[in-house]
């Protein structure tokens, strides 16, 4: 009996140890079940951090060059638009001087005399006083010897005085020697002086073609008392005064 118990009891403690070890080793696999599956989901929880600070930084990094690329692209269009716009003001510039120099034509024509054209004379009569600046010359109504840049040209009053050459009127002016005085511009720095004159037919900036009436003679200024009426008519090249005798024609 007692050999009975005994056994029974060491079949008993062995059945205890044996349920104690399954129960420990049960209890031991769940655990480590548990930290694996805590493991693998901390590793799933920082994947996913990851890839969503990834994902923002990737973002962030695309916003940064669409910004970026906005910047170039608003610097690329302004330079463009600049280039443009500089471009648009110089053909508007272009446009504007080849339509200025047009009006400008139209409104101040332009004249060429050259060395080579011939002089028509302004009126017919007899040269009471030459051109003379190489010497002095006789002045009647003066009573003394000076030198003369004209030609004193002796005619009627009322008679009509006309182009000599293509001109500009450059200006019309009153002196007391020559009474009103029509200065004419050829072109070319040449100039023609009309004086002794009244009842102009032009006026200043007009153009005046060859032959065209400029006006008539005049009574003469004091200065010309004993010579009579006459036109007096001078000749400029670079506003020193030159010989018409040397342009009008028939000389």
């Amino acid at each position: 009996m007692k050999k009975f118990f005994t056994k029974k009891s060491t079949i008993w403690a062995l059945s205890l140890c044996l349920m104690g070890g399954l129960s420990f080793a049960g209890y031991y696999s769940v655990n480590q079940l548990e930290q694996k599956r805590e493991e693998q989901q901390n590793k799933i929880i920082d994947l996913n951090q990851e890839e969503m600070g990834d994902t923002v930084q990737m973002e962030t990094q695309d916003q940064a060059v669409d910004v970026a690329d906005q910047k170039v692209d608003y610097e690329i269009e302004g330079q463009s638009d600049g280039e443009k716009t500089e471009e648009t003001e110089e053909q508007s510039d272009t446009a504007e001087d080849v339509l200025s120099d047009q009006v400008e034509a139209v409104i101040s024509p332009t004249v060429d005399f050259q060395e080579t054209d011939v002089l028509i004379w302004p009126t017919a009569g007899e040269i009471l006083i030459d051109y003379s600046m190489n010497g002095t010359i006789y002045f009647p109504t003066l009573n003394q010897y000076k030198y003369n840049p004209a030609l004193v040209i002796g005619q009627e009053v009322n008679a009509p005085v006309i182009a000599s050459a293509k001109g500009i009127v450059k200006s019309i002016t009153v002196d007391e020697e020559t009474g009103t005085t029509v200065t004419m511009d050829l072109g070319n720095d040449y100039e023609l002086i009309y004086g002794q004159l009244k009842e102009l037919a032009i006026q200043e900036g007009q153009l005046v073609e060859q032959g065209d009436l400029i006006g008539y003679v005049s009574e003469p200024t004091k200065y010309y008392c004993v010579e009579g009426s006459n036109l007096y008519f001078q000749m400029k090249k670079d506003g020193e005064p030159v010989d018409p005798v040397l342009y009008l024609e028939g000389e």
